[in-house]
């Protein structure tokens, strides 16, 4: 099992957004020279707890502070560019990352970014935009670039005067398939449908572990259409994680820190208002309970506690989903002066003591079989 970041990016709404940038981009560092084998960047306009519009410009900041690490578009919103000009910014950047790049497209959620380009993203017209824009893009990608197409949505058309001088030159560094990614959170995710279907990368957002084995099910729904075998090593699994010498300790920097807020006063409010509450509690938890920050660590929907504690949750998820190649944990704000070591002694135990426990119980479990 490999380990990444997501960087929503969850940010405190009001930090000044160049502060906000330099916290990102310090968190891939260390997650570089920590080991971590990737870290995925997202985008969003008009969100105030999620303020980074181009993950492109964050990758770009990267590549020359980092060796090894695989970037990725968390996601590109397909809707919001012209697919033709957005193909030619992500062969260029996979260029300038020596093929680092993953790219990960979407149809994009926050209602109000929809409403900029005059969309009204409850319709599903753009997850059509997106599936358009995305046969566009791979067009431009095959060898002597993109023919005429004529679509619902955007149009293309070849140049009559190609000559030695001008042609289309941009793909990327090697084939792009195994290193496009789709996201979802939602039973019968059409994202998750489409990374079957296409043989891309499924990565599934933070519901709970007994909930998560559902999206294998799109992907699966998705891949028997065009009579693939999906890979379980591709899946990635997207998770709040934090964790500290002691329980306690990790308890209270979560529950008492910015990624309980960021839940309580945010994301809490996107599960309800799309009817989704049930898919962050445990099996088992009390139905009676309010699904607070709190609860979320005491019932184990996040991983929460000492290096053996999140040790043991991540081996659950794994048993209880059928199996998983990348744990990506969730990247949250804690640039403040008191709460900023503590978030990196974090991400230091994940990779350093909670990992290798990890893969030798799997190992272990394997051996067994």
């Amino acid at each position: 099992m490999q380990l990444g970041l997501f960087l929503m990016p969850a940010a405190r709404p009001g930090r000044p957004l160049s502060e906000t940038l330099a916290w990102n981009q310090e968190m891939i560092r260390r997650a570089d020279a920590l080991g971590y084998d990737e870290a995925w960047v997202g985008q969003h306009i008009t969100s105030l707890w999620e303020p980074i519009p181009s993950p492109q410009q964050i990758i770009a900041h990267a590549i020359a502070e980092t060796d090894s690490i695989r970037l990725g578009t968390g996601v590109e919103v397909l809707y919001q560019s012209h697919p033709v000009r957005l193909a030619a910014e992500l062969a260029q950047l996979d260029h300038m990352a020596g093929g680092r790049l993953m790219f990960g497209f979407g149809a994009g959620g926050t209602l109000t970014d929809g409403q900029l380009y005059n969309l009204d993203l409850r319709t599903g017209e753009s997850q059509k935009r997106s599936q358009e824009a995305l046969r566009i893009i791979l067009d431009c990608w095959k060898d002597g670039g993109p023919d005429d197409f004529d679509g619902e949505f955007w149009t293309v058309r070849r140049p009559a005067n190609y000559s030695d001088a001008y042609q289309w030159h941009l793909t990327p560094v090697s084939d792009p398939t195994p290193r496009i990614g789709f996201a979802g959170f939602m039973p019968q995710s059409g994202s998750l449908t489409t990374a079957g279907e296409h043989g891309y990368i499924p990565l599934s957002f933070n519901v709970a572990p007994e909930h998560v084995a559902v999206h294998w099910d799109s992907v699966l729904e998705g891949a028997s259409r065009s009579g693939r075998t999906p890979d379980r090593g591709t899946w990635r699994h997207i998770r709040e994680i934090y964790v500290a010498e002691t329980a306690a300790e990790a308890r209270a920097a979560v529950v008492d820190g910015f990624a309980g807020e960021f839940w309580n006063q945010y994301f809490s409010v996107i599960a309800q208002r799309l009817n989704i509450e049930h898919m962050f509690r445990r099996d088992g938890a009390p139905a009676d309970v309010p699904l607070d920050a709190a609860a979320l660590v005491d019932h184990g929907t996040w991983f929460v506690g000492d290096p053996d504690q999140v040790a043991a949750q991540i081996v659950e998820q794994h048993e209880l989903t059928g199996g998983f190649g990348v744990l990506l944990q969730i990247g949250f704000d804690y640039a403040d002066a008191d709460t900023r070591d503590g978030w990196f002694r974090s991400m230091q135990l994940l990779a350093e003591e909670v990992m290798p426990r990890v893969r030798a119980k799997l190992g272990i479990a394997a051996a067994a079989e």
